[in-house]
């Protein structure tokens, strides 16, 4: 068995408990409280800059052009593409765009975006990759079933969303696969103790995407400190 393999293997209870969230199925049933939409795109919104961030990081951190053409091409995804399922949510919700792009970190989504830029500090590459692998994964896995339960029908007010990510597997130039790949790859160079690591990373990525969920469902923010808005 690949290690990627050992890594979705392992995924699979908590893929499970994301996809059985009440934000989640409320995508696939077109039925969702505007407050949580709004949540989560400001949030993902702030979310995503750091994803840049430690993509670049992870250019740094390549040694070939190829694995570095991956990363560009992935932040050139988020700052030019991954916009549309965002002006899905606002759209349904009757917000502009724009008004979400200056929100403070939750507190969920602080310690997502730590746990991302420790992986970039402190790891090696294949760290950094195990650590945002999940993201990209359990989107795809999500849309894939909600297209083969026929979830993306005119009628659902969400259907862009559900074709934006499910449309990712038919890009000729997948990501999923390369990042895959390249865990694969890696991962030859090192001890059972480094890839345990791996796995821990990837697998709390793998909960924070429930918690990046449950928070936006449920508006969850500081309850004792107010953190000023952030602007960029």
């Amino acid at each position: 068995m690949k290690f990627s393999e050992e890594l979705v293997a392992a995924g699979q209870p908590i893929l499970h408990e994301i996809y059985q969230h009440p934000f989640v199925q409320g995508i696939g049933n077109g039925d969702l409280p505007k407050e949580a939409l709004t949540f989560y795109v400001g949030q993902d919104y702030n979310y995503l800059n750091a994803f840049i961030k430690v993509y670049a990081a992870a250019i740094q951190k390549s040694e070939t052009r190829t694995d570095m053409a991956i990363f560009a091409k992935q932040i050139d995804f988020i700052l030019n593409s991954e916009i549309h399922p965002h002006h899905n949510f606002c759209n349904v919700a009757g917000v502009k765009y724009e008004s979400l792009q200056h929100e403070a970190q939750a507190p969920g989504t602080y310690l997502y975006n730590e746990h991302m830029y420790r992986a970039a500090r402190t790891g090696d590459l294949i760290d950094i990759v195990a650590a945002m692998t999940p993201c990209p994964w359990t989107y795809l896995e999500i849309a894939n079933r909600f297209v083969n339960q026929g979830k993306n029908t005119d009628d659902n007010v969400f259907k862009p969303w559900i074709d934006f990510y499910a449309n990712m597997e038919n890009d000729d130039d997948s990501i999923l696969p390369q990042l895959f790949a390249l865990i694969d790859r890696e991962a030859e160079h090192y001890d059972q103790h480094h890839l345990d690591i791996v796995k821990e990373e990837f697998l709390k990525s793998c909960e924070l995407e429930w918690e990046f969920w449950d928070q936006a469902y449920h508006q969850r923010s500081w309850h004792f400190v107010k953190p000023m808005k952030q602007y960029r």
